[in-house]
């Protein structure tokens, strides 16, 4: 059954998160970005779509737990957690008519990718960053250009003029983000920053 969708809102961003290696961060970046696209959007949620969700916060928004059940409706695996919808549903292109959608994707090459306004590639902090380089042309030739972003960064010197930006820890903040909600302190305007540059390039 497809998906009801209600008209389509012009500058939604499709985003692509995905991880140089397993374990960097990207399940954590993915859901902090999108319940920040969520805070601004105004159904109030986003669509978080990923092939191994992970665990969530039962506790949610009613307008997550409105857009889970939609996206269920169509069938497709869907729970609520916090400001979002958190799917293993692969139709971005149909998703952004309900709600910002972003992609939770392992390192690797996925289709998905050239569907996507923007990519964000997560690095570890303790990877080369001319690997991170090579990477980063290796996703151009698919889509545009992605943003860098370095998480646990011991030495940021190494990245300077490399990356979009590099995220501060956040304990807290990627706990919130687990469960849905938008970070806050350093963490949340770093997140914002990306926000910022989704939403420009969904509007290009």
């Amino acid at each position: 059954m497809p998906l009801a969708s209600p008209a389509a809102v012009n500058a939604r961003p499709i985003v692509a998160v995905i991880g140089l290696a397993a374990g960097c961060g990207t399940t954590t970046l993915a859901r902090a970005l999108a319940a920040t696209l969520a805070r601004r959007d105004h159904s109030g949620a986003a669509i978080v779509s990923s092939q191994a969700p992970g665990a969530a916060s039962n506790l949610a928004v009613r307008s997550a737990t409105r857009l889970a059940a939609r996206v269920s409706s169509g069938g497709a695996q869907a729970r609520a957690a916090g400001r979002l919808c958190i799917t293993n549903a692969d139709q971005p292109e149909a998703l952004v008519r309900l709600a910002p959608v972003v992609l939770d994707l392992p390192p690797g090459e996925h289709p998905q990718i050239e569907l996507a306004h923007v990519t964000v590639l997560v690095v570890p902090g303790d990877a080369e960053p001319a690997l991170a380089e090579l990477a980063a042309r290796n996703l151009r030739r698919v889509g545009r250009q992605p943003l860098t972003v370095v998480t646990r960064a011991a030495d940021p010197e190494r990245w300077q003029q490399r990356a979009f930006l590099l995220l501060p820890a956040s304990h807290v903040g990627a706990r919130l983000a687990a469960a849905g909600w938008e970070a806050r302190g350093p963490l949340g305007a770093a997140i914002a920053r990306i926000a910022d540059a989704c939403e420009e390039a969904a509007c290009e």
